[in-house]
This record gives structure tokens, sequence and C-alpha cells, in this order.
């Protein structure tokens, strides 16, 4: 087992087993090569590494072992002497039923890799805190996860006969940062992990050559919006929970 694996694995011991403990000195930990190797391999991996963010660069331009490592040292320097800063996202658009179309933010490369790295360091921890009714976005899990509990509601004995459906419009769009940021300073006490998600989103979206400001919400198209949404979402789950004693599937 390989000292990544390991550490994912403490953190989510301590957090299973530590409900109201709040992780400090994690950043050193996105600083180290073995991390940033494995985050670039796993965004590179993804065939959207063939999309290029503002800058232009794509996964054919790190084709070569020794372009990666010029990209692992150059992040690892940036990261240590804290001077990283994520660029806006490109905005794009793709179709939905009905004629709509959902906005999506293409990150760089850099930033999908440091995005990568607080997912890794993160997603850990936050899984202890999740409720097993979430399943959107969440490893090991799957739509049938969904469905199953189903099987076993809707019956004669139970009573159970209707699923409701609903969906929350612009939900990535409209997280709120204040919120969101204090959400996640009750298990993170690091304040350079705290500066570095903020920065996040606050990155600005850029569309038609234009930088626009992003007051609210979570790019959709972000490695690691689907984690900081359903770590939002949660607070959903937990006030169903609190009034109904039952809580929704997600």
């Amino acid at each position: 087992m390989d000292d990544l694996t390991k550490t994912q694995r403490s953190f989510a011991r301590k957090a299973m087993h530590q409900p109201k403990h709040r992780f400090a000195d994690l950043y050193h930990l996105i600083c180290r090569e073995e991390w940033i190797a494995t985050a670039l391999h796993a965004v590179l991996a993804n065939t959207g590494s063939r999309t290029a963010g503002i800058d232009g660069v794509t996964k054919r331009q790190l084709a070569t072992d020794q372009a990666k490592q010029r990209f692992i040292t150059t992040v690892r320097t940036e990261l240590k002497a804290g001077c990283f800063k994520p660029t806006p996202v490109r905005r794009q658009y793709i179709p939905k039923p009905g004629g709509k179309r959902r906005p999506l933010g293409i990150s760089t490369i850099k930033d999908r890799v440091v995005q990568m790295l607080l997912k890794m360091l993160l997603e850990p921890i936050w899984e202890a805190d999740f409720f097993p009714c979430s399943h959107g976005f969440r490893p090991e899990h799957r739509t049938m996860d969904c469905i199953a509990p189903l099987y076993g509601l809707m019956n004669p004995k139970v009573k159970c006969y209707w699923v409701v459906e609903g969906d929350i419009s612009g939900c990535f769009d409209h997280v709120s940062h204040t919120i969101l940021l204090n959400l996640i300073e009750k298990r993170v006490a690091d304040r350079r992990i705290l500066a570095l998600i903020k920065s996040f989103l606050k990155a600005g979206v850029m569309e038609d050559g234009l930088v626009h400001e992003t007051d609210e919400g979570t790019s959709q198209g972000n490695i690691v919006s689907p984690l900081l949404a359903n770590l939002y979402l949660t607070e959903l789950d937990r006030y169903w929970w609190d009034h109904y004693g039952v809580t929704p599937t997600t």
C-alpha cells in the first residue's frame, strides 16, 4: 500500500470516529511529487484532457515523460511557494432536453490537477459525513443504489406507492460561497487549503473574450465541484432527517 492510500485511509478512519474533528496541516500533502503525479495521471486519463482551457494546453502537449515531469515540477514549485493562482474557466454550453443549454466551465489542465489534488485530499474526510442515501458523484455508488431501496418500500405492507422525482434548478450555479466555505471549515482547519478552495470559487469565467466574476456557484465541469455540491446538499439531507425521520435518495 502506497503512502497516498495510507494517508487517505487514515483520514477516513479519523473522520468516521471523530465527527467533529477539524483536520489541520493538510497543505503540505498536495505539494508532494507523488500526489501531483497521481493527480496528473488521473486528469490525463480523462477524455476531457483533450479539451483546452483558456491557456490552450491539452493532453498532446504533455505526451512525453519529460513534459510531464516539467509540469509536475512547475505545479509543485507554485504550490510550495504559495503563488499558485487558478485561471478563469472557459465557458462552454451543452444542449439539454427542451432546447435549453447547460453551462460548463472548462479549466486549464494545471487547474484540473490541483482540483484533483483537493479531491484526493478531502473526499476521504467528507465521505464519512455523507448520508448512505446520497449516491450522486460518489465513489463506489451507482444509479441502481438509488433504485434498490424502492423494492423494499413499495409494497402493500409498507403502503408506499409513489416515487417523487425532483430537481434543484441551477444547483451548481447558485451555491453560496459563504455557506459553502463555512461548511468546509467544520472539517478543515488548514487556512491554506481553505484559501485555495476559495480561489477556485472566485476564479471567474471567460466568455466571448471577457472575464466575469463568480460571486456564487461552483462551476460545472470542475473536478472538485461535485464533491463540494455533495457537501452543500448534505445539509438538505440532514434537515430532512431531523424533521421527517427519513432522508431523500440523491
